[in-house]
C-alpha cells in the first residue's frame, strides 16, 4: 500500500496528468490532419491506422521520459556544503539517459517524418497516380448513364433506365457531404470505352458508379458497382431483383444513396436521410409519365414541340396522380421554358407556371426544383430579396444542383454582388465540368463583372468543349468591344451571326458593337434586323444608347417596362447599358423596377 501511495505521489509531482492531457490533445490534433490529408489526396486506406499506431507506441514513451526527466542529482549536506566535509568543489553534471525530453521530442518528429515520407512516397509512385491532374475529394462521384439490359430495347425501357439513373443523380446531389457531377456531363460517357481512371482524371472524382437496369414483365432488376478511379479497385457492389412497383424503385434508390455514402465515408444529416426515404407517389403510371417528360424535355427542351410533348406528358403524370409533386414542377418548368425561349408571352407563361409551382410546394415543401424555379420566377418579377431565399432554399435542399447554382450566380449579378455571382458559377461548373451550360453561365458572369481579359479566356475554353458554340464568340466580342478593341468584337459578333442567323440577340450585338464603334448606318441596319428577329425591346435601347440617342433609348426602355419588364431584371447588371446611366431618367426606371 505504501508503495502505491509513493507512485500517486510521484506521479503527481512529476505531473504526469499535465503531459498526458498535451499529449492526447496534441494526437487528436495530429489525427485530425492525417484525416484531411488522406481525404484529399488519395492516401491509402492504411495511412490513418499507421499514423495512429504510432502516437500509441508514442504514448508509453513520453509518460516514462516525463517520469524520470529529473535525472540523477547530487547530495546535499543541507547547509550549503557539499556532503562529507572538505572544501569547495566541482559538481559533475547529472547524468542523461535516452529518456529525455529533447529525445522524445525529436523521436516523434521523426517518427512523423516517416509518415510523411511514406505519404509522399505513395503520391509520387503508388498506383492509381496520373496524368498530373489534381487530387479528387475523396467524397466525389460520377453515376455513369445505366446501361438498358432489357430483352427488348423498346422506349418505355430506354425511358426507365434513365429515369432510375437520373433519380439516383437527384438523391446524390441532396447530400451536403457529397460531390456529384452533374447529368450534362456525365451522359457524355454513355456508351464509352474509356477506362474508369481516364473518366475519373477527366471529371476530377474519387469514384465512378456503372451498372444497368433491366425491365421484364412485372420484375425490375439492377447491377450496380461503385469503382475508385485512381486504382480501379471496386469499392462496393450490389444486385437488386424486385417486383416492380413504386415503392421498389423509390427503395432501390435510396439504399443505393446510402450504400454510396457510406462507401465514400459521407455524412447523412437527419433531414438529408428524411429527404432520401421519401416517396412522392405510389402510381407506377405516373412516375413512368413524369420519368418520360424528364427524358423529353431534358432531351428536346430547346424546342417547342419538345418542351410541349413534356408538359402533356407530365398532365398525364398528374391525371394519374393529382397529389404527384414533382410532375406539377415538371408542368411548370415546361411553362416556364416555353417564355424563356419565346414562344409565350409571360402574360400567358408566368400565370401557368406559378398555379403548377403552387400546388407543387403545397404538396411537398421541400421541392428543390420548385424552389429553385420560384425564385428565377420571381426574378422575373424583379423581387429580387424573395427571389434569393428561394434560390438559398433550393440550394439548402440539393446542395449538389448545377443548375441551382447557375441560377443563383445570376440572381446576385442583378443585386449587384458580382463576386458571390462569380463564385456560385465556378461552383456550377465545379458540378457540370462538360456541360456548355455551365461554362456559358461562367462566361456571362465574367462579361458582365467586368473582367474582359478572363472572360476571354474562358470563351476559348467554352470553344475546346463545344466547338460550335456561337454563344462563345457572342460573349468574347462584348468583352473585346468593353476593352476597346473595337475591331476584335465586331468579327467576334459577326462570327456569333455566321454560326447561328436566327438569333436575334446576335444582330443586335452587332449593331451594338457598331454602335460602340460610331459607325451608324452599319449599326441601324443590323438593329433592323434584329427587330425583325424579335428582339427583346431593352436590347433595341441599348444600341440606341450607345448611338448617343438617349430619347429614344428610353422610349424603348419605357415600352420594355410596360409590355415585358421581365427583360429588364439584368439591366442594371449590364456592361452594354453604360451609355444609358448618366441621363437622369436611368435612375428614376431603377426605382421602377426595384433595382436600385
Amino acid at each position: 500500500m505504501n508503495s502505491f501511495r509513493r507512485l500517486i505521489h510521484e506521479v503527481h509531482r512529476r505531473s504526469l496528468w499535465q503531459v498526458l492531457g498535451i499529449y492526447l490533445l496534441g494526437s487528436w490534433v495530429a489525427l485530425q490532419v492525417v484525416d484531411v490529408l488522406g481525404n484529399n489526396f488519395g492516401l491509402p486506406d492504411w495511412f490513418p491506422p499507421f499514423a495512429l499506431a504510432l502516437l500509441v507506441i508514442g504514448l508509453p514513451i513520453v509518460l516514462a521520459t516525463a517520469f524520470v526527466q529529473e535525472g540523477v542529482r547530487p547530495q546535499d549536506s543541507g547547509d550549503g556544503a557539499p556532503a562529507g566535509g572538505g572544501g569547495p568543489r566541482a559538481v559533475p553534471p547529472a547524468r542523461r539517459g535516452p529518456l529525455t525530453w529533447r529525445n522524445a521530442i525529436l523521436g516523434g518528429m521523426g517518427a512523423f517524418a516517416l509518415w510523411g515520407v511514406a505519404a509522399g512516397v505513395w503520391l509520387l509512385l503508388g498506383p492509381g497516380v496520373g496524368g498530373g491532374s489534381a487530387p479528387a475529394d475523396q467524397r466525389s462521384i460520377a453515376v455513369l448513364p445505366f446501361s438498358n439490359r432489357s430483352a427488348t430495347a423498346e422506349e418505355d425501357a430506354a425511358f426507365f433506365a434513365a429515369g432510375m439513373h437520373d433519380d439516383l443523380l437527384t438523391q446524390l446531389s441532396k447530400i451536403q457531404s457529397l460531390t456529384v457531377i452533374s447529368r450534362t456531363s456525365v451522359m457524355q460517357y454513355e456508351g464509352t470505352r474509356k477506362t474508369i481512371r481516364e473518366i475519373g482524371e477527366e471529371l476530377g472524382v474519387a469514384a465512378v458508379l456503372e451498372g444497368g437496369v433491366e425491365r421484364a414483365g412485372d420484375r425490375v432488376r439492377m447491377n450496380v458497382q461503385l469503382i475508385e478511379t485512381r486504382t480501379d479497385r471496386h469499392l462496393w457492389a450490389e444486385t437488386y431483383d424486385e417486383q416492380l412497383s413504386a415503392a421498389n424503385i423509390f427503395a432501390i434508390r435510396t439504399d443505393l444513396a446510402r450504400q454510396i455514402a457510406a462507401a465514400l465515408r459521407a455524412t447523412l444529416a437527419p433531414d438529408e436521410q428524411q429527404r432520401l426515404e421519401a416517396r412522392p407517389t405510389e402510381s407506377l403510371e405516373a412516375y413512368d409519365l413524369y420519368t418520360r417528360g424528364r427524358y423529353v424535355l431534358s432531351g428536346r427542351g430547346s424546342t417547342r414541340e419538345g418542351v410541349e410533348a413534356a408538359a402533356d406528358l407530365f398532365r398525364q403524370a398528374i391525371a394519374a396522380d393529382s397529389a404527384f409533386a414533382p410532375a406539377h414542377a415538371g408542368l411548370a418548368s415546361s411553362h416556364y421554358q416555353l417564355w424563356v425561349l419565346g414562344y409565350q408571352h409571360e402574360q400567358e407563361a408566368f400565370p401557368q407556371t406559378r398555379a403548377a409551382l403552387d400546388r407543387a410546394l403545397a404538396l411537398d415543401p421541400d421541392l428543390a426544383e420548385a424552389h429553385a424555379l420560384l425564385g428565377a420566377l420571381l426574378r422575373a418579377d424583379r423581387r429580387l430579396d424573395e427571389a434569393e431565399r428561394q434560390q438559398r432554399r433550393a440550394i439548402e435542399l440539393n446542395p449538389g444542383s448545377a443548375e441551382a447554382h447557375r441560377a443563383y450566380s445570376a440572381l446576385l449579378l442583378d443585386l449587384g454582388r458580382a463576386e458571390e455571382s462569380l463564385r456560385e458559377a465556378r461552383r456550377a461548373v465545379e458540378l457540370d465540368p462538360l456541360s456548355a451550360g455551365a461554362r456559358r453561365g461562367l462566361l456571362s458572369r465574367l462579361v458582365f463583372a467586368g473582367r474582359n481579359d478572363e472572360a476571354i479566356a474562358e470563351s476559348r475554353k467554352l470553344l475546346e468543349l463545344e466547338p460550335n458554340e456561337a454563344d462563345a464568340y457572342y460573349y468574347a466580342a462584348i468583352a473585346h468591344t468593353n476593352k476597346g478593341d473595337l475591331e476584335q468584337g465586331i468579327a467576334a459578333f459577326r462570327t456569333a451571326l455566321e454560326m447561328n442567323a436566327t438569333d436575334p440577340y446576335y444582330p443586335a450585338g452587332l449593331a451594338w458593337g457598331y454602335a460602340v464603334a460610331g459607325q451608324r448606318d452599319s449599326a441601324l441596319a443590323y438593329l433592323g434586323a434584329a427587330k425583325r428577329a424579335g428582339v427583346p425591346l431593352k436590347e433595341v435601347a441599348v444600341v440606341y444608347g450607345a448611338l448617343g440617342d438617349l430619347d429614344r433609348a428610353y422610349e424603348y426602355l419605357d415600352r420594355a417596362y410596360e409590355t415585358e419588364p421581365a427583360t429588364l431584371s439584368g439591366l442594371n447588371a449590364d456592361p452594354s447599358s453604360d451609355a444609358l446611366r448618366a441621363d437622369p431618367r436611368w435612375d428614376v426606371l431603377m426605382q421602377k423596377l426595384g433595382l436600385d
